[in-house]
């Protein structure tokens, strides 16, 4: 298992754990190109936890500033784990990698917000000595898009290169059960 920066070929793989893992039903277009977004943008930046080829977990993070915290902090957006992998030490190396990535730029701070049903995740962040802060709250300014599977098969991915490559999105096809087991492994 290595853990590495995210590279375009790995974006299904990264959708796949958002659909899977982290509970999102409505796997949109929207999350495939809010992946390809961040990928591109420059304060961001995912780590991969691949084994045997397959994307296991990542970990997404953006470099900000704030106006309660000195200098530069880190944001963790997204942590998820596959649940054949959870519980072996694959969010903790995912999480110092985080660490790592704070002391390389600067920052003086790690901030995450976790949902309030995570539980799990909540004992694992506070074992990694981060403090419970406050509530995080969202007002959506729009409604929620529709979307067509045409939308999302075969979308060019655009890479930090100026390459495109297109990506089996089959799994999107309702087909769930051979098609999931695919995609956790992605």
């Amino acid at each position: 298992m290595i853990i590495r920066e995210m590279e375009a070929r790995d974006v299904m793989g990264v959708v796949g754990l958002i659909r899977n893992e982290l509970g999102y039903d409505d796997i949109s277009s929207d999350v495939y190109d809010r992946v390809i977004r961040i990928y591109n943008a420059e304060n961001y930046v995912t780590f991969i936890a691949e084994d045997a080829g397959s994307v296991i977990g990542f970990v997404g993070v953006m470099r900000g500033l704030a106006f309660e915290l000195d200098g530069e902090y880190i944001r963790v957006i997204a942590l998820a784990v596959s649940r054949a992998y959870q519980s072996h030490g694959i969010g903790s190396k995912l999480e110092a990698r985080v660490e790592q990535y704070a002391a390389e730029t600067g920052a003086n701070s790690i901030v995450i917000s976790s949902g309030l049903n995570r539980n799990r995740a909540h004992v694992f962040y506070c074992n990694k000595g981060y403090e419970k802060k406050g509530y995080s709250f969202i007002k959506r300014m729009q409604p929620d898009k529709k979307f067509s599977y045409e939308d999302v098969i075969y979308t060019p991915i655009p890479s930090r290169l100026g390459r495109t490559d297109n990506y089996d999105t089959s799994w999107l096809d309702g087909d769930d059960d051979e098609d999931d087991e695919a995609s956790a492994n992605d």
